[in-house]
């Protein structure tokens, strides 16, 4: 219990014990509740002896004693003393007096408590995020606060349940002094805890003086064996969003003041915004990590595209891939023939991001496999068609365009499995590739069409994904098949090669899109021949 010597020092009592005895004009001593004088020179209440005694209190309890033993030189005055002990009358400025003296050092004392009190929650607060700033694991978190809770108000035990991700169940998270036995750690039916539905629902603080006898309480049991009898459960509440329940028990009822309950919200305050923090830095950790994931599955990816473009004698051939993300599903391949011509690949997989760049990754390497034992394209196209409806998904399907560059025949023999149809420009006019059928992977029976063209010297054919064709400005106005005639002609009536080319088409494009985001892959292939 606190004295009154625990707000003033010696020299501050001492100077007021004396100011008192030279107002009076008899000694004045300032005494424990005990009746012990609180300095060397006071004199211990005496009640033989006791002349005048007012008490000193502070919100209920008496932290001291004025004790008078001797009257003053001139008492005229016919009252008692305020607590009716036996004794000469006082006079009554005397009592006034002193009971204004004991008023005053009551409030002092007050205010003291007061700022002290305010200072160890400041201090608490001040440590609590100096902890939780060094830390980012939320079940060290919460157990440095269920820690933090017992210490400070001298608690029983301590708990923290937190609402699972759907918000229907609480789920125990930490701790204090609760026998593992006892302690339920399975998930709590929101729906079920009347007291946690009221706290959530409020976002306010619940006192439960007696857990036995409450009938809200679930587990009055397990209480009882674990001498817990009252508690108060405070919302944890980040921004105006509840995220679960901290308890505090007692082993006797217990009346909170008006510092606890300010400590307490703030702690749950604190825990709370640490709660969250803890949660985004391991969002944050799982998106570094899956972005590290990401970033070497595009590293693999792009190992799948050729190093280099084919030197065949007669023509020049370029490409180039700019995806949309990390991970593309957009694809080309130069494929080596037996008889020395070379095999243009390129595809669109449906969709974009990590599932498109496994279907990419698939179809290449069924093209490869295919294009290495079969040389009639229809056959290839039919046997990948095949694999792709057995093994994918039927949302997944793939548009592609593969042609065999015969340099003895000058000739390009080709299949179009529903893919934009590639452009053939000849004497600063073009036409489209089309011969073919239907995309792969959406019926297994379906068969397709190959065509040949015979190559001229000086003509150009451009094979593109629908990326370039479909890009958009600001006004949702596609790039189209005008503008990226318009770009190739351009190139071709500067002598550029296929690269400077395909560098022309991309720039006119970006510069038609402006900063509109691009939302596909984009792939194309230039064959200038000769």
């Amino acid at each position: 219990m606190a004295m009154i010597a625990d707000f003033f020092n010696s020299k501050t009592l001492q100077l007021m014990q004396e100011t008192f005895t030279t107002v009076v004009g008899t000694q004045v001593s300032i005494c424990a509740p005990d009746g012990e004088p609180v300095l060397p020179n006071g004199d211990r209440a005496d009640e033989k002896r006791l002349y005048l005694n007012v008490p000193l209190r502070l919100e209920g309890d008496v932290i001291g004693m004025l004790v008078m033993h001797d009257p003053p030189p001139v008492a005229v005055a016919a009252e008692r003393s305020m607590v009716g002990l036996p004794g000469a009358p006082a006079p009554k400025w005397i009592t006034d007096f002193l009971k204004l003296m004991a008023a005053m050092l009551s409030s002092l004392c007050k205010r003291q408590r007061a700022v002290r009190l305010r200072v160890e929650e400041l201090s608490t607060m001040y440590r609590l995020t100096a902890e939780f700033t060094g830390q980012r694991e939320l079940k060290s978190i919460l157990a440095t606060v269920t820690d933090t809770v017992v210490q400070l108000l001298e608690a029983q035990a301590c708990t923290i349940r937190l609402l699972s991700d759907d918000g229907a169940h609480l789920e125990i998270q930490a701790a204090n002094i609760i026998d593992d036995d006892r302690l339920v750690r399975a998930p709590i039916r929101l729906q079920d805890s009347k007291i946690d539905q009221e706290v959530i629902s409020t976002k306010r603080m619940l006192y439960i003086p007696d857990l036995e006898r409450d009938s809200r309480v679930l587990f009055p049991e397990g209480a009882k064996a674990e001498g817990l009898v009252s508690a108060l459960c405070t919302p944890l509440v980040y921004r105006g969003v509840a995220l679960g329940v901290l308890r505090t028990y007692k082993n006797e009822p217990h009346r909170y003041d008006r510092f606890e309950h300010a400590l307490i919200y703030a702690i749950a305050a604190q825990a709370a915004a640490a709660i969250v923090n803890a949660r985004l830095y391991q969002q944050a950790v799982t998106a570094a990590n899956m972005r590290r994931q990401i970033n070497l599955a595009a590293e693999v990816q792009r190992q799948m595209f050729p190093a280099g473009e084919p030197q065949l004698p007669g023509f020049d051939i370029a490409a180039i891939y700019v995806p949309c993300f990390e991970l593309g599903g957009d694809f080309y391949d130069f494929i080596d023939q037996p008889g020395g011509g070379v095999g243009v690949a390129i595809g669109d997989v449906v969709g974009k991001g990590i599932r498109a760049s496994l279907l990419m990754a698939s179809t290449r390497s069924a093209l490869r496999a295919h294009a290495a034992n079969v040389h009639e394209i229809p056959a290839i196209l039919a046997s990948m068609n095949r694999g792709l409806c057995e093994e994918s998904a039927p949302c997944d399907f793939v548009t592609m365009f593969y042609g065999v560059i015969d340099p003895d025949k000058m000739s390009l023999t080709y299949a179009n499995a529903g893919h934009t149809p590639p452009l053939l420009y000849r004497k600063q006019e073009y036409s489209r590739l089309t011969a073919g059928g239907g995309v792969l992977g959406v019926a297994a029976d379906w068969q397709w069409q190959e065509g040949t063209v015979a190559l001229r010297p000086g003509d150009t054919v451009l094979i593109f994904t629908d990326g370039l064709v479909e890009a958009m400005d600001f006004h949702e106005e596609a790039f189209g098949i005008d503008r990226i005639n318009q770009a190739v002609l351009a190139g071709l009536a500067d002598g550029r090669n296929a690269h400077d080319i395909l560098q022309h088409v991309l720039w006119e494009m970006r510069r038609f899109a402006g900063l509109q985001t691009r939302l596909d892959d984009l792939t194309m292939v230039a064959i200038k021949v000769l």
